[in-house]
């Protein structure tokens, strides 16, 4: 009888490993339905965003309109990272979404988190993700702004939250145009990386030469440069390029030499005594 309880336990365990490693986001309707309206209902998903605050404490999952633990509805985390408990709260829950439409930004509310327990009055935590305009956000990523408590016992759930910020392009008002926004690239162009490359390969070219010449073929001097003869003409033809090019006088008049003239018999100074 024990040993059909142990294998019943094991098998239990199995199971719900199996079920956390292949967890799966599930999208709430009801959610979705609220922020169908809105600019940003094509982030409804059931992809879960980590980040972490500035001071690297604290590690934030955060779902929309999802849940961010499999069978519940919690949809917003925290977890400690400098504690050895690593408690994990819930910040809110799916059942509890709110959704405010302005015409510059669209405020996600998530209400009916866990209890606090030495402040803001036992209420429960909330969190509210405002998604802000960024015309070079593109879609955006939500980031931790800042926990606000209090220890007033008059204070309630519009005085304790937590604050997040979504910077997305797609909030901004497209009626407010007129002014051009230059986005500066993130990464690297193809002109950054085919510059790259050439840079690279130059170096290579004179490094490796500049061995081979060196060490192989036993070189000295201006000779240690690759195809030095080669480099060597291309510099006069460039000196002669910017000489034509840039001079801005004529040339001046050089004075032609004067061939020497020989001593004439009349300047040899002849005596009769060298006559024979």
């Amino acid at each position: 009888m024990a040993s059909v309880w142990m294998f019943t336990l094991a098998a239990v365990c199995s199971l719900a490993v199996l079920a956390l490693a292949e967890f799966t986001p599930t999208v709430d309707p009801d959610c979705q339905k609220l922020m169908h309206s809105t600019p940003i209902s094509h982030l409804v998903s059931n992809q879960v965003y980590t980040f972490q605050d500035e001071k690297k404490e604290y590690e934030y999952k955060l779902a929309v309109c999802a849940n961010v633990a499999p069978y519940t509805r919690q949809t917003v985390t925290q977890r400690e990272l400098v504690a050895d408990a690593k408690r994990t709260v819930v910040v809110g829950r799916l059942n509890g979404t709110h959704v405010i439409k302005r015409q510059d930004y669209v405020e996600l509310t998530y209400y009916f988190g866990d209890q606090y327990h030495t402040h803001c009055s036992n209420t429960h935590r909330t969190a509210r993700i405002m998604f802000v305009c960024d015309p070079c956000g593109g879609r955006g990523s939500p980031q931790v702004v800042e926990e606000y408590t209090t220890d007033s016992k008059e204070s309630t759930n519009s005085h304790c939250f937590y604050q997040f910020e979504w910077a997305t392009s797609d909030v901004c008002n497209p009626k407010e145009g007129g002014r051009l926004v230059i986005c500066k690239p993130t990464g690297l162009g193809p002109g950054s990386i085919v510059l790259i490359v050439l840079l690279s390969t130059f170096a290579a070219y004179i490094i490796l030469g500049f061995v081979f010449n060196r060490f192989i073929r036993g070189a000295k001097g201006n000779e240690q440069c690759p195809n030095y003869a080669f480099w060597a003409m291309c510099g006069d033809r460039m000196a002669d390029g910017c000489d034509v090019v840039c001079r801005s006088k004529p040339p001046s008049i050089q004075m032609k030499p004067i061939p020497s003239v020989g001593r004439g018999d009349h300047q040899l100074d002849l005596s009769g005594d060298d006559l024979e």
